[in-house]
């Protein structure tokens, strides 16, 4: 039994540091990792909040935060108007749909942590739901430049969203370009690939999936099992593009 656990430490390290390779994390995440249960640390504070472990930070989240009202975190900016406080206020009206004053709390949160990359995402987020595409793209912009692989490329992902949206896309194609250089995971080809079909660039589209899924055949186990999802999508993708017509 004792050697079974061994083994999987041993594998779960590796699964841990390969994945700060590829995901281009600060050189000092590899140092984190390589230390006893650095690997842990790494997992709870990098790797959770990709798209496949959502339902362990919803867990968590319903398990210790209990549901609090609107009006009570107004109450609590007033009393005591925290960065953490106004965060969760903005946070909460984003989640109720109200963009406007949402925004205007992420703002106000700005001016208290002009570190916190979520602030400067959530007010991105906002200015998409308002239709304001072209100030949504300039503040993704400067998250993609101050940590590329934030929330696990999430800028990337809102920007080429964006970038469509306003009908900028040659601009979309080349970022999720950039993006699949930078990160050539299955998921970013899909993506790639989506806007690609968008622009009816159906050979284009073709060629990023089935390097994908060929990237994906040649990928280590773990890597496999993360993307199984994907390689479903992906296939089911490949199969609404027609065959190349034979010269």
């Amino acid at each position: 039994m004792i050697r079974v656990l061994f083994i999987f430490q041993q594998a779960f390290s590796l699964w841990m540091l390969v994945d700060a390779i590829r995901r281009g994390c600060r050189s000092y995440w590899y140092l984190v990792v390589l230390m006893p249960f650095g690997e842990w640390v790494y997992f709870f504070m990098v790797k959770v909040h990709d798209p496949q472990f959502d339902w362990i930070r919803l867990t968590f989240k319903r398990l210790t935060t209990p549901k609090t009202s609107l009006e009570t975190r107004r109450r609590r900016v007033e009393q005591a108007p925290t960065y953490e406080a106004t965060f969760a206020l903005a946070e909460a009206l984003y989640e109720d749909k109200q963009y406007r004053e949402a925004m205007d709390r992420y703002a106000a949160a700005r001016h208290l942590d002009h570190e916190d990359p979520d602030v400067l995402r959530g007010i991105a987020r906002c200015q998409i739901a308002l239709g304001d595409y072209d100030a949504a793209i300039e503040n993704l912009k400067k998250l993609m430049d101050s940590d590329p692989s934030f929330g696990d490329y999430v800028a990337w992902k809102e920007a080429a969203y964006a970038l469509s949206q306003a009908d900028r896309h040659d601009e979309a194609h080349k970022l999720l370009d950039q993006l699949v250089a930078a990160s050539p995971r299955l998921e970013h080809r899909a993506l790639y690939a989506h806007y690609l079909m968008q622009a009816d660039r159906l050979d284009s589209a073709r060629e990023q999936l089935e390097l994908g899924l060929f990237e994906y055949a040649e990928a280590p186990k773990f890597l496999k099992r993360r993307d199984r999802g994907w390689a479903r999508q992906v296939r089911k993708m490949l199969k609404q593009i027609p065959e190349p017509a034979l010269s």
